[in-house]
């Protein structure tokens, strides 16, 4: 079977490559239900982490994932990362 060679319209190749800034630890997603979701973290190096409620990351412990958010603790404070707009 032949391959055909299609080529990518501008367009969708600078979508493709468009650079996202995200901070340092970003949240890229969350999946599952309610009482077994799963958030996937982009960590500071660009490497990327499935976490569940419990698990460490980054030095802190995630304390709770909802539909949109993802809440990290670490020495009595909390900080609070949010799905990308856009």
């Amino acid at each position: 079977m032949a391959t055909q060679d299609t080529a990518t319209s501008p367009a969708v190749a600078e979508l493709a490559t468009e650079q996202v800034n995200l901070p340092r630890t970003a949240l890229l997603g969350i999946v599952g239900t309610a009482s077994a979701r799963r958030a996937l973290v982009r960590l500071s190096k660009g490497k990327t982490q499935t976490v569940r409620v419990g698990d460490r990351i980054a030095r802190s412990t995630v304390a709770a994932i909802s539909d949109d958010q993802l809440v990290l603790s670490r020495g009595g404070s909390t900080q609070i990362l949010t799905m990308p707009k856009g």
